[in-house]
């Protein structure tokens, strides 16, 4: 096959939808090889039929389906394992899916009557502070690189929904870092695509700390720091 019926990876995103990150990722991991790869450039290359697994990898990524179970998927050719993979996933959105309108109810009814809201009984950290020597910078970081919305009346950044298990704020003190309160901070986050992840950050003004590594007792990540030196541990999910 010539190079010219081959497309470069620009072009293979266009058409498939998966980001140049993703795609590297995917092809790292063993999950979507390019057809070919220049021996000297690096560049991949991908067939026009390669496509559809590839529009197949991003509609079940977009549901959260983890990548290992997409690997069990793509390899099953009598459909039975693939059929158990897809169930066991749609019973646990289901889950997610009750929990959420469990939770609508009971916040209506709270608003409703004039009722507190029930406290959790689990133990758990649901805040860090960390200093903002530059506070501006730090909230424009977090906003283009994670997408997150900077709530100026509590100082914070909320991750998930309130009484949910994914709720958790993270606060930014423009004063920490004056009169020795506390220096950087170091914190982890789990991002559905490290690399995606990781080059947005940059792109956002994160220093380069340590770029994506895996080890033989976690998940793959990386480390960047924020425009205030706190260190970020992005880890694939």
């Amino acid at each position: 096959m010539s190079q010219r019926e081959l497309l470069s990876i620009g072009e293979f995103s266009v058409k498939t939808g998966l980001s140049i990150p993703a795609l590297r990722h995917y092809d790292e991991v063993d999950l979507l090889r390019p057809a070919r790869v220049d021996p000297g450039t690096g560049y991949r290359r991908y067939r026009l039929d390669q496509a559809a697994r590839a529009v197949l990898i991003r509609r079940l990524r977009s549901v959260d389906l983890p990548i290992d179970q997409i690997r069990t998927m793509l390899s099953d050719q009598s459909g039975r394992d693939a059929a158990g993979v897809l169930h066991a996933h749609r019973e646990r959105l289901l889950e997610r899916a009750h929990a959420i309108t469990r939770l609508a109810e009971a916040l209506g009814r709270d608003y409703e009557e004039g009722t507190e809201m029930a406290v959790t009984k689990e133990d758990r950290v649901v805040q860090v502070t960390i200093p903002a020597s530059d506070l501006e910078a730090t909230v424009r970081f977090y906003t283009e690189a994670f997408g997150l919305e900077y709530d100026q009346s509590i100082a914070s950044f909320q991750f998930g929904a309130w009484e949910t298990d994914s709720f958790f704020l993270l606060t930014l003190d423009a004063a920490a870092g004056e009169g020795g309160r506390f220096g950087p901070a170091m914190f982890g986050l789990y991002v559905d695509d490290l690399d995606a992840a990781h080059a947005a950050a940059l792109s956002a003004g994160a220093a380069l700390v340590q770029p994506p590594f895996e080890t033989d007792y976690a998940p793959r990540r990386s480390v960047v720091a924020d425009p205030s030196g706190n260190r970020i541990s992005l880890t694939q999910r």
